[in-house]
């Protein structure tokens, strides 16, 4: 919970904001004292069974992969897998946060404002640092099935390392816009009790112009990773297409089947939350509708990619299943030279 007052925001801030005749800063409040409500007294606490069980599915694994990535030379030299530690390292973090964030909303004790932007940047952090991963690990199985020969000059290592610092840094920078967003409305912070990214898009931003660019720029880095994930599966189908590998209920075929949901799950969650916001706006949809449907999302939709994936790439490839049995048979680290 949130230190400020939940009282005052029943009393000075409603009255406020019902003297100035400010509806849009009247449905915010609406909106807190819905999800706080939801969060406190009603089926919202139990979100946090999901949010545990997903953490608690991707604690033994994520590790024991990033371990037997970082263990092996010949695996940690190779893009793929230095791409997929660093979607590991994100989703461990943004599973971790979320159970904490989700946690101290329905536990009966204070929490600073300070700590839930902290929070909140880190999350939102992790999570875009999930979307631009998984759309670096397509193009770059990509260029490897197009471009064999040339694969190496295209991604050498010291550009797989940039590119990964470029990621966090993209992620970071906004996060840090919604932060100075959120500090910009510090008067409003001060009255929202719990700690949930999602009403930041509820919240009348100081600048609209501002905020339709930010938002038009979120839209559109996220389009284009939509667009390259389908075009370069698409692609990669048109060029292997004749070679017997999509015959049957091939591996080929199993491993796209399993990468499109985990992809969908992935983007999923914005379009809801683009397209819920709308039609909230527009009176289509329940306040207490839209709560629920965030917290579905936040805690259900959202987590169950992270949960999948270290099993999903740590036990179908055959290098990295390789490694870990070996590990956890001789149990004894990888030699450098492996």
């Amino acid at each position: 919970m949130n230190l400020c007052n939940f009282t005052q925001l029943n009393s000075s801030g409603l009255a406020m904001d019902h003297s100035s005749g400010n509806d849009s800063r009247f449905s915010v409040i609406k909106i807190i004292e819905n999800w706080t409500q939801v969060l406190t007294y009603g089926g919202g606490k139990f979100f946090i069974i999901p949010a545990a069980v997903s953490l608690v599915a991707v604690l033994p694994a994520s590790p024991l992969v990033l371990l037997a990535i970082f263990s092996s030379n010949s695996l940690y030299q190779e893009t793929r897998y230095r791409l997929l530690a660093n979607t590991l390292i994100s989703d461990l973090i943004y599973c971790i946060v979320n159970l904490t964030i989700t946690a101290t909303n329905i536990a009966p004790f204070l929490f600073t404002n300070i700590l839930c932007q902290f929070l909140l940047i880190l999350l939102s952090t992790t999570y875009f640092t999930g979307i631009l991963n998984v759309t670096a690990m397509v193009v770059d199985v990509f260029l490897a099935i197009n471009w064999p020969l040339r694969y190496s000059s295209f991604l050498p290592t010291p550009r797989a390392v940039k590119l990964i610092v470029c990621i966090w840094v993209v992620s970071a920078t906004s996060s840090v816009f919604i932060y100075a967003f959120l500090s910009a409305k510090e008067t409003m912070l001060c009255k929202i009790p719990v700690c949930i990214f999602d009403i930041i898009f509820f919240i009348k931003p100081v600048s609209q112009k501002v905020s339709q660019l930010y938002n038009f720029v979120v839209i559109i880095l996220f389009t284009i990773c939509f667009v390259l994930i389908v075009g370069c599966y698409c692609m990669m189908y048109w060029k292997t297409r004749r070679c017997g590998i999509w015959n049957g209920f091939s591996r080929a075929r199993q491993t796209f089947s399993l990468h499109s949901v985990l992809f969908f799950f992935y983007f999923c969650p914005v379009i809801i939350l683009m397209l819920e916001t709308v039609l909230y706006s527009y009176y289509l949809m329940e306040l207490q509708s839209m709560v629920y449907s965030s917290m579905i999302m936040s805690n259900i939709v959202m987590m169950l990619p992270r949960a999948l994936i270290p099993y999903i790439y740590g036990l179908r490839s055959r290098e990295l299943s390789k490694t870990i049995k070996s590990m956890i048979k001789y149990k004894v680290p990888i030699s450098p030279g492996d």
